[in-house]
């Protein structure tokens, strides 16, 4: 039986915070792991407080406040990868471009027609309907299922994988 829980809440704070959390410890016990994003759009939100976890030991920052793209770096600071594929919206292109160029373990490819919007961990994974935005996360109503066995990781992560190898580098 797959493990799995949906949710229509008005926002997915709590679940992608916990979620990003897990990875970021996660990638410091191995330095093999790869985290998925695939979405459309994907913006380097501030995570606003409160947290519902901490942060502040785990990620460093140079900002006042902690960001996505933050958490992103900090994953690929601990030796693993982070693949990233997004919509063909040029207007969020120029950040992700930004963050890859820090860090050899952060690659983005563009696909065209994207519409799909999955995140995949090592422990975790969440597929729905919403974008790594401020607003997808913090305003809108949105619906998503998180998974957490190994079989539903394994098929979505390979999903991710098809669609970033499908792209174009950024």
């Amino acid at each position: 039986m797959a493990k799995q829980s949906t949710q229509l809440q008005p926002s997915g704070q709590a679940t992608i915070y916990n979620f990003l959390l897990n990875e970021v410890l996660a990638s410091q016990l191995d330095d093999t792991g790869t985290f998925w994003i695939v979405a459309p759009w994907v913006t380097n939100f501030r995570l606003d407080k409160p947290y519902y976890v901490s942060f502040q030991q785990i990620v460093e920052t140079k900002q006042e406040a902690l960001h996505l793209f933050d958490i992103l770096h900090q994953i690929a600071a601990n030796g693993s990868s982070v693949n990233i594929t997004v919509g063909t919206d040029s207007n969020y292109h120029s950040p992700l471009k930004q963050l890859s160029q820090q860090s050899d373990r952060i690659q983005v490819t563009v696909l065209p027609e994207l519409h799909s919007k999955i995140y995949v961990g090592r422990y975790g994974a969440i597929d729905g309907s919403f974008n790594l935005t401020g607003r997808g996360l913090n305003q809108n109503i949105e619906l998503f299922t998180y998974y957490h066995d190994e079989r539903n990781l394994a098929q979505l992560g390979q999903i991710c994988c098809e669609y970033f190898n499908k792209g174009n580098s950024i």
